[in-house]
């Protein structure tokens, strides 16, 4: 079922995060190298099939789970769409800076099925429940690395301390999308001021009296009402069954353990020893490399440098964290170059169905137009008959 139209600022997210994403992937092929890509092929050698398939695993959940939270309007929105909004999405983040702009494309591809603030809830909430489930992978990894793992002592109550803030966040992020959190961060932005926002809000938009606060109290009262729209839309109270809940965030923590056993199956097939302190160690670690590295396009630099100096700490040959991540990186170009070959002919279907159907509807309408009423006079049979004695008479 779709709805009787997609918004025009959603088909523009779309086509221009698609031309932006296709630029940075050939700049990032070009950074890498043919040759690179090649020699990371041949290194891993027929594990890419798994590695494949683990990939596909990863976006089918997610989509399971982006369809779960549409609950309760999951029923107007097939698999497939959801499956298509993922896959967009992760290929745009794949190769833009932030990681951040395949959001906006993943809304889009919902607002074809769904309304805007539905779409934008359950986009939303699918991140606030796949960063809590990282962050409690973390809290849990934390005590585990600091057991296991060599280290100095104030090291290892800094890990402590690092599991126990995850824990804490992830209670805190629940307890936020319980109270609203659009409505929350938006009250919040409205109290902090910010030295010389007013001077450039006078200047931009010639305002005679320009708000300090991050965002003014016109523009919060003018927002508020799409907020709450928003924030209303990710409670269970407002239809959503709670079993599609659990659905979605059991497929969000499948999809992140198939995501650590890629990075594992990497390893393992470049010869690492994988051990359980070593798996903890890394959870951790590079939890922190991820989250730096969505500042630029597929972690380029950071990733390396990250990796190599988490493995050397770690007393592993750092030339293999390298490795890791140029491996995920060769997986994600071709992840991100097939995801945006389909998502990029997906959308020339569109634009050719929406030309074509005005024409279509034209075709159509003399055959289901009334029919014309004309005013023709009419003859009885006695007047015929009158007529045909008259001619005889004569």
């Amino acid at each position: 079922m779709r709805m009787s139209g997609r918004p025009t600022w959603a088909r523009w997210v779309t086509r221009i995060s698609l031309g932006i994403a296709i630029v940075a992937l050939i700049f990032t092929i070009r950074d890498l190298g043919l040759r690179a890509l090649a020699k990371y092929f041949r290194m891993i050698g027929w594990w890419w099939i798994a590695v494949l398939v683990l990939e596909v695993t990863i976006t089918s959940l997610d989509a399971v789970a982006i369809r779960a939270f549409l609950s309760p309007e999951h029923s107007k929105v097939r698999f497939r769409a959801t499956l298509l909004s993922q896959l967009a999405g992760r290929a745009v983040n794949a190769v833009t800076p932030g990681g951040n702009l395949g959001e906006a494309v993943k809304v889009s591809v919902l607002t074809d099925y769904v309304s805007q603030s539905r779409a934008v809830s359950t986009i939303l909430f699918y991140n606030i429940v796949s960063f809590t489930v990282e962050l409690a992978t973390v809290a849990v990894a934390a005590p585990f690395m600091a057991l296991l793992v060599p280290m100095p002592t104030s090291l290892r109550w800094l890990m402590l301390a690092v599991g126990l803030a995850c824990f804490l966040l992830a209670i805190a992020l629940n307890a936020l999308v319980r109270h609203g959190v659009l409505a929350t961060l938006a009250r919040i932005a409205k109290r902090i001021p910010v030295p010389g926002l007013a001077l450039v809000r006078r200047r931009l938009w010639n305002l005679e009296n320009p708000s300090r606060y991050l965002l003014s109290q016109e523009r919060y009262e003018s927002w508020r009402g799409g907020l709450a729209a928003v924030d209303d839309n990710m409670h269970v109270s407002t239809g959503a069954r709670a079993r599609d809940r659990w659905l979605g965030i059991a497929a969000v923590v499948l999809s992140r353990g198939t995501s650590m056993t890629l990075s594992l199956l990497i390893l393992h097939a470049v010869g690492e020893p994988i051990t359980l302190g070593f798996v903890a160690a890394y959870t951790v670690g590079g939890f922190a490399i991820y989250l730096l590295s969505s500042l630029v396009p597929m972690g380029l630099g950071i990733s390396e440098g990250g990796n190599y100096a988490l493995f050397r700490a770690l007393g592993y040959n750092p030339a293999r964290g390298v490795t890791l991540v140029l491996a995920r990186r060769v997986t994600l170009i071709v992840y991100a170059a097939i995801g945006l070959v389909l998502v990029t002919a997906s959308e020339t279907v569109k634009r050719a169905k929406a030309r074509h159907l005005p024409v279509r509807q034209l075709e159509v309408a003399p055959a289901s137009a009334p029919p014309l009423s004309v005013n023709l006079p009419v003859t009885s049979a006695s007047q015929v008959a009158a007529a045909h004695v008259t001619d005889v008479a004569d």
